[in-house]
This record gives C-alpha cells, sequence and structure tokens, in this order.
C-alpha cells in the first residue's frame, strides 16, 4: 500500500469495511455525524479515494442507472497494519516486528482480525 488514508478516508473506510458496500449515499449518511460536510464532499472524497486504490464505486451488477454504490478495495488488517508501521517508524523509530498486544481491546477487530494483524506485523500478542 503506497499510501495509507487520511483521517476522512479511514472514517469512510471503517464504515464500508463494517457495513460492506453501500450507496453512497448511505455512506454519506452513515459518516455525517464524523465528517460534518456535504455529500459533493464524500462524493470528491471518494473519488480520490478510487483513485489511491482504496475504494471501488460503481453501479450495482447489470445496472446502468441507480445509485452508485461504494466499496472498499483494501483489507482492514492490511491498512491497520501499514498504519500502524508508518506510526511506529516514522514517529517512534521502532524498526522490526510489532506487538499486536497494542490492538488488544479494540471494538474494531474481531478475534481472527487480530490473530491476522499478528501475522501481518510479525510480532505476539501477549
Amino acid at each position: 500500500m503506497k499510501n495509507i488514508p487520511n483521517p476522512p478516508e479511514l472514517v469512510l473506510l471503517k464504515a464500508l469495511w463494517a457495513k460492506g458496500a453501500l450507496p453512497v449515499r448511505s455512506l454519506h449518511e452513515t459518516c455525517a455525524d464524523e465528517l460534518a460536510w456535504s455529500f459533493s464532499s464524500t462524493r470528491k472524497t471518494l473519488e480520490r479515494m478510487a483513485d489511491k486504490g482504496f475504494v471501488e464505486i460503481s453501479k450495482l451488477e447489470g445496472k446502468t442507472s441507480g445509485p452508485a454504490h461504494a466499496k472498499a478495495r483494501v483489507s482492514k488488517t492490511t491498512t491497520l497494519a501499514h498504519m500502524a508501521r508508518e506510526f511506529f517508524g516514522r514517529v517512534l523509530e521502532v524498526d522490526g516486528a510489532l506487538p499486536a498486544s497494542a490492538f488488544t481491546g479494540s471494538t474494531l477487530l474481531s478475534d481472527d482480525e487480530l490473530d491476522e494483524l499478528e501475522g501481518l506485523l510479525g510480532g505476539g500478542r501477549k
């Protein structure tokens, strides 16, 4: 992953990871309280995210009209692993395996996702 999602992009990705593919309007409404911006800002952000490869925006299969849907193209665990490596490496200057224990207690991750993240980070959970 060459780009790390910025905070608003992460809000949109978290909604897509939790709910799956959504009509763009529904995604905007789901994130409206946290982002506090217009629908056009959500659309523009999703366009930039599509350019970065974070999301796919398309019509439902077999449909030529109707609302566009957004779908995450990046996995939650891979994205979080890249973000953790970026933070620990750039900010804390840690080189090597990272402890997945830092993510224990997260409401964002299931036990299976924590195990997957542990493998991606090369560290263990204590």
